[in-house]
């Protein structure tokens, strides 16, 4: 079996490098052709991505987190030869994605696992929107597309300069408290094939293929990346300490039930903001686009081997 790895070399910081030597050491050994390509800036890897789709390869594994899968899954499913199946090293910040599959932990086990999994195909969701240009922007995403809270969040836990002395759920948790002191509510529309659901206010909505976001929030408990269905949750917060409870509920599910949030499924989904000075959009982790989008769930368009 003839494998390549796209890594992203900074996933992860510190505790991301700990974890890649015993990983490329197993991995060498069960697959000894076993090619290393790093990411070199943002966006790389799909363009790493797009290159390695079209062979000689069996499987691209992508070594990263969840930025760094959706732009891999980007790259395949933009390049000549979109049915590449996909692997996963959950090296990164959040890992958020590969928590929708039970992979063993043990480096040499994870590999044996990977020679042997069988190849399925699992949903993906492509976002369509438009630059300040008007010009049309796609972009591919693998896990959940988020507006809101959700996206100051990521904004702060991505920005450049910061020292990164805490890392995975925990980073995540520090932010996410910093943006809830200075929050205020949002101001957009939802809309679910072609039904509006929500306009006003918000905290946070989600479209999920999987089911959780922010460094191990279950937000979406029901969603299955193989049913051709988004999961969509809407927060309806608007004061700091409820903002505060729910999302403390968020890893153990515990939100499901509340009052001010709600579940939907569908098939698309447009959201449209009556702010646009306010309108953070965060994409499996990152943020590449600004602005109103469309997000429309692709049945079955990503191989997989996990």
């Amino acid at each position: 079996m003839k494998i390549a790895v796209v890594r992203n070399p900074i996933a992860g910081g510190r505790a991301g490098q700990k974890q890649w030597a015993p990983l490329l050491a197993a991995f060498r050994h069960r697959f000894p052709d076993l090619e290393i390509h790093e990411s070199r800036s943002s966006g790389d890897a799909r363009r790493l991505a797009r290159e390695l789709a079209v062979g000689p390869y069996d499987v691209v594994v992508v070594a990263g987190g969840d930025g760094t899968i959706s732009d891999v899954v980007d790259g395949v499913l933009t390049s000549s030869r979109p049915e590449m199946p996909l692997a996963f090293l959950p090296i990164g910040t959040g890992c958020d994605f590969i928590r929708n599959f039970k992979l063993p932990s043990d480096p040499a086990a994870l590999a044996e696992h990977i020679a042997n999994a069988p190849v399925r195909k699992i949903d993906a969701g492509l976002l369509v929107s438009r630059d300040a240009a008007g010009n049309e922007q796609r972009r591919h995403f693998a896990n959940i597309a988020s507006v809101g809270i959700s996206g100051e969040i990521v904004d702060a836990v991505n920005a450049p300069g910061r020292r990164r002395i805490l890392n995975g759920p925990l980073r995540f948790l520090v932010h996410a408290a910093r943006a809830i002191l200075r929050y205020r509510p949002y101001d957009f529309e939802v809309l679910i094939d072609g039904m509006q659901v929500h306009q006003g206010r918000l905290a946070i909505a989600a479209i999920a293929n999987g089911g959780w976001f922010g460094g191990g929030m279950h937000i979406t408990p029901d969603a299955d990346v193989a049913d051709g269905l988004f999961d969509i949750a809407v927060m309806r917060e608007e004061k700091i300490l409820g903002l505060l409870n729910l999302l403390g509920r968020l890893h153990s599910a515990g939100h499901v039930g509340h009052p001010l949030l709600s579940f939907h499924k569908g098939r698309r989904v447009e959201v449209r903001p009556r702010d646009p000075q306010r309108f953070p959009v965060e994409i499996d982790g990152e943020m590449p686009i600004r602005g109103a989008f469309v997000a429309e769930i692709l049945p079955l368009a990503l191989t997989i081997k996990t």
